[in-house]
């Protein structure tokens, strides 16, 4: 475990802490009265102070009456704050600035800490800088980092629901906190500052709002920096087809994605139309013109954003991920009518890959499906990352299929059984297996020899 001491290390005492408190407050009135009660909400707190949204334009020095709740603390907190703030924020809603002059509890030194705990970004930065993948914010547990596949939890206490919920709505806006309440699943990008972004995911989990926020590389890299197999790059370049990245949840399919749109963005004259859920990595337009739109924020949906894209002179489309059958039907006819799409596929291997595409239509729709795939499809990149013997970073290995003849025959007939065989004899092609993907990692040194037969066990007889 990580200690806690190093955790808050850098905390300073009035650091602003980000916040969904409801706060009930009471002005001190010019006769020394305070007026009835009203509420709101906190959208950010130190230790020496919050701010709040009223009604009314307070002078400064003005004293309000504050009372509010904090996690693992029974007892409401009275406070009295003075304004030292005031900005209007739109018409009739003022942002009012308070320091705190009084805190009524008898255990302020703990009201303290629990204002510390509630600071998302700092565990956010946390995370950044332990070269963590993931952080999971969930019930009853410590905030846990997922580093180098294995699961850490930080030395901090357990997050109870209303901490959960006061931390991750503290980052959401009031359109988003609808949208979750509705859906009761929220997907988005955010960036506590320029140097950092994550992809978040929230969602309910016996009742408990819970957080998975997995970290977003700032800078795009090279498939040579990801250790990608260079045909990767001429798939990228074609002119028309479909390209499927596929691979688990965190084998990186979206950095993938990102490094192939950055070498048409440098090597051709385009325009890029990228729909994601949501947007994870930024382009700059150098050659060509790229537009990200983000499903839920710019459009609804997937298959609704793709029938408009067609209308947008694209020349490649980025679609994030293949989720049920309109979608794959407009990939398909986006191929056909001389679009370069590049997607993603959550699926272990090629095989599998292309079954689930099929699997989408319904029965009498299949063999149209696999005749009309066969004819579009470019190739089929798919990942792993595997721990490296220091156990400390991860590697990728790959399996890549490239459309042959044989190939299109096998999918047009739905023979996708013959697949594996196909890429063992495909070397010509540039095509390999999984299997010969670590192979070599393990011959050259990079991986153990345990986690070679754990990743692909077909190799246990082969190893020495």
């Amino acid at each position: 475990m990580d200690s806690a001491l190093d955790f808050y290390a850098e905390m300073r005492a009035n650091t602003r802490i980000r916040s969904r408190i409801k706060i009930k407050y009471q002005f001190i009135g010019s006769d020394g009265q305070p007026t009835v009660a009203k509420n709101t909400i906190a959208k950010d707190i130190s230790n020496d102070g919050m701010h709040i949204e009223v009604e009314t334009a307070l002078a400064l020095d003005s004293i309000v009456l504050l009372e509010f709740r904090l996690p693992k603390i029974d007892a409401p907190i009275k406070a009295t704050g003075r304004v030292v703030r005031i900005e209007e924020l739109k018409e009739g809603i003022f942002g009012i600035g308070l320091v705190f002059d009084n805190i009524e509890n008898e255990n302020k030194a703990e009201i303290l800490r629990r204002i510390e705990s509630m600071d998302i970004v700092r565990l956010l930065q946390v995370t950044a800088q332990r070269k963590a993948s993931d952080l999971h914010l969930t019930y009853n547990r410590p905030p846990i980092l997922r580093l180098h596949g294995r699961l850490v939890p930080l030395e901090v206490d357990a997050l109870g629901t209303l901490e959960l919920k006061n931390m991750i709505y503290s980052i959401l806006s009031d359109e988003q906190i609808s949208r979750f309440e509705k859906f009761k699943e929220l997907d988005f990008a955010f960036s506590p500052n320029p140097d950092l972004r994550f992809r978040v995911n929230v969602h309910v989990q016996r009742g408990n709002v819970e957080g998975t926020f997995r970290v977003i590389m700032p800078d795009l890299k090279t498939l040579q920096e990801l250790s990608l197999p260079n045909v990767v790059e001429k798939l990228a370049l074609l002119k028309k087809g479909i390209v499927i990245i596929a691979g688990p949840t965190g084998s990186g399919k979206t950095t993938t994605l990102a490094a192939m749109v950055d070498i048409i963005n440098r090597q051709k004259e385009c325009v890029i139309i990228c729909l994601e859920d949501p947007i994870e990595y930024i382009h700059t337009n150098l050659n060509s013109i790229i537009k990200q739109r983000e499903i839920g924020t710019d459009t609804l949906s997937f298959s609704v954003a793709l029938k408009r894209t067609l209308r947008q002179d694209p020349d490649v489309i980025l679609v994030g991920e293949l989720l049920d059958a309109e979608t794959v039907r407009t990939v398909i006819t986006a191929a056909e009518t001389g679009h370069l799409v590049l997607t993603s596929l959550h699926a272990p291997d090629t095989i599998q890959a292309i079954d689930r595409l099929i699997s989408v239509f319904p029965p009498q729709q299949r063999h149209q499906a696999c005749v009309q795939l066969a004819n579009c499809l470019n190739g089929v990149i798919t990942q792993l990352l595997i721990p490296k013997k220091d156990r400390e970073t991860r590697v990728v290995a790959t399996e890549v299929m490239i459309m042959t003849d044989a190939v299109r025959n096998v999918i047009r007939e739905g023979q996708t059984i013959q697949i594996p065989s196909i890429i063992q004899t495909g070397a010509r092609y540039q095509m390999h297996t999984m299997a010969e993907s670590i192979k070599r990692l393990y011959n050259s040194g990079v991986i153990s020899k345990e986690t070679a037969i754990d990743y692909c066990p077909e190799l246990a007889q082969t190893l020495t």
